[in-house]
């Protein structure tokens, strides 16, 4: 069977396939393999662990590159209390100067997009999603979710979450409701003690693992806005 004009071999494979200049978004590649393949400034982003690359496993090395690049980035994974309250520290210090910069910049900005990317607001709204997911659900065993989170595309019925698809709340708002949830997480780091962290929750992960992830999507999300932002404002310049 053909697929799109691609021209499967007998054996399974697609060969001969031509994918210059395509933008896939949401695909799953696990398992792939590509063989005589030509990479030529070609742009990779996402969940990236395993990949191996004429014979090299990348993911260690762009770890290592983008901690390099992002001074704290690293310590978004912390195994131990203070590592926990370290963390938190730089969450909370990234977020006050995301806050000033937003603050400069005429709001109409806030909600446009670049590359289809989310906007400054619809980053936001993620990361109300992110704090009730990992710690007001898997830690604190809450179930209410705020309407204003936003789930990424591969959830299909974010009703079901408890999430309102259809809201399109101000920047006042889901800045507002950011702050709650922050203070719910200061709340929750507060009270910690260290054998707490090892405590079992979720799917078979415990209170450190579910800190480690929302830590690391805190980073991500607000240096994803961060270069966002940096677009925007220089095509205001221009």
């Amino acid at each position: 069977m053909d697929i799109g004009g691609w021209r499967r071999a007998p054996n399974g494979e697609y060969v001969d396939v031509d994918l210059s200049g395509v933008h896939a978004r949401n695909v799953n590649l696990e398992g792939a393999k590509l063989s005589e393949a030509l990479l030529v400034n070609a742009r990779l982003s996402g969940l990236i662990t395993g990949l191996v690359v004429n014979n090299v496993e990348v993911a260690p090395l762009i770890e290592a590159e983008l901690n390099r690049r992002q001074p704290g980035r690293g310590s978004m994974a912390p195994s131990d209390l203070a590592g926990v309250h370290h963390a938190w520290e730089l969450v909370q210090q990234r977020w006050q100067a995301m806050c000033e910069r937003v603050g400069t910049l005429p709001e109409s900005l806030l909600y446009r997009r670049v590359d289809d990317e989310w906007s400054f607001v619809e980053t936001v709204r993620h990361l109300i999603m992110v704090i009730d997911s990992w710690i007001g659900v898997t830690i604190l065993d809450r179930v209410d979710r705020h309407p204003y989170g936003l789930a990424p595309s591969f959830v299909t019925d974010p009703a079901a979450l408890g999430l309102d698809p259809r809201a399109e709340p101000s920047v006042a708002e889901v800045v507002a409701v950011r702050t709650e949830k922050l203070a719910m997480v200061a709340g929750l780091i507060e009270s910690l003690a260290e054998p707490e962290l090892h405590r079992r929750c979720g799917n078979d992960g415990t209170v450190l693992s579910a800190l480690q992830t929302y830590f690391s999507e805190e980073w991500e999300h607000v240096s994803y806005a961060n270069r966002d932002l940096d677009v925007l404002t220089g095509d205001e310049l221009r």
